[in-house]
């Protein structure tokens, strides 16, 4: 299964950590998926994230637990 199959295959507003092989980790909604990019919502509302699919490692559901 390829990356960008596993990231249509999420929940439509989930909220992500994406890992990247620069070891950066980014926490958003997928907005938009391209050819060899994504787009992603930040949590506080500002700026979206360009990522290029090459650089991500890894993604995972983000589950924060209350407190």
């Amino acid at each position: 299964m390829t990356l960008r199959n596993q990231l249509e295959a999420l929940p439509a507003n989930a909220q992500l950590l994406l890992l990247t092989t620069l070891g950066h980790v980014y926490v958003g909604t997928i907005l938009d998926i391209e050819d060899d990019s994504l787009r992603l919502a930040r949590p506080d509302g500002d700026e979206t994230i360009v990522l290029n699919l090459a650089d991500v490692s890894g993604v995972r559901v983000h589950d924060e637990e209350p407190s």
